[in-house]
């Protein structure tokens, strides 16, 4: 299944640019079609995910045997580390299913193989450096994040030595979603609030600069979805 681009008027190219140049951030409001982006969604609630975070060695996938095979207070006593962590160092945890690294492997199921090839496609990448005005985009590395109730991102920024990131993407694939379940990709401003935050609205892609600080703030115990998107960079060669 190759995804199929939605129609972009020049009125809404020039906002977008106008906007990344100000601000380091924008959303594209329905960049697939509806079809497609729900084929995706479905898709990627079938999929196979590790459970990602940070331990004092840095980062460590958890697969989702593993974990099972642990018992209740073993896997409260794992929760309670990783938010002990996040009080005072950088810390994550949600789920995670990396297309880039199964694809290279010759793992990835066809969907996200072709996904994948569609993001470096002429199409998607063209329209990834018109609305930026980066010309040195040359490729787009690709995983499926979920986060479930409890999941979060503390504050961070994107920059990796030696990764050639010069923009952040987010395509939110969660049909319905509310704005107190939380899950919001957060800007943090230097006076110490929240400069502005994205809910992750179905078929929308956000853009961000690197490096820009952000964080996505936990989903509520209330949230009636898990928080899907497909999520990655946009680098140079």
């Amino acid at each position: 299944m190759t995804p199929t681009l939605a129609p972009l008027d020049t009125v809404r190219r020039a906002a977008i640019r106008d906007r990344l140049t100000r601000t380091g951030r924008a959303q594209v409001d329905g960049v697939f079609t509806p079809s497609d982006a729900r084929t995706l969604y479905e898709a990627a609630t079938a999929a196979e995910y590790n459970v990602v975070t940070r331990r004092e060695t840095g980062h460590v996938d958890l697969p989702a045997a593993w974990l099972a095979s642990l018992t209740p207070d073993q896997k409260r006593g794992l929760g309670q580390a990783v938010q002990t962590s996040a009080q005072t160092d950088f810390q994550y945890l949600y789920d995670n299913h990396p297309i880039y690294d199964l694809v290279q492997t010759g793992q990835a199921a066809p969907i996200w193989r072709d996904l994948l090839a569609f993001l470096n496609g002429a199409a998607f990448l063209d329209l990834m450096r018109d609305l930026t005005g980066e010309g040195r985009i040359a490729l787009a590395d690709a995983q499926l994040t979920r986060y479930r109730a409890g999941h979060f991102l503390t504050e961070h920024d994107d920059h990796a030595d030696g990764k050639n990131r010069f923009f952040a993407y987010v395509l939110n694939l969660t049909p319905i979603w509310r704005i107190e379940w939380g899950g919001l990709l957060a800007f943090h401003g230097t006076d110490g609030n929240v400069a502005e935050a994205f809910t992750p609205r179905f078929n929308t892609l956000n853009l961000l600069k690197v490096p820009s600080p952000h964080s996505v703030t936990q989903v509520a115990l209330s949230a009636a979805a898990d928080r899907i998107s497909v999520t990655g960079w946009l680098r140079g060669a």
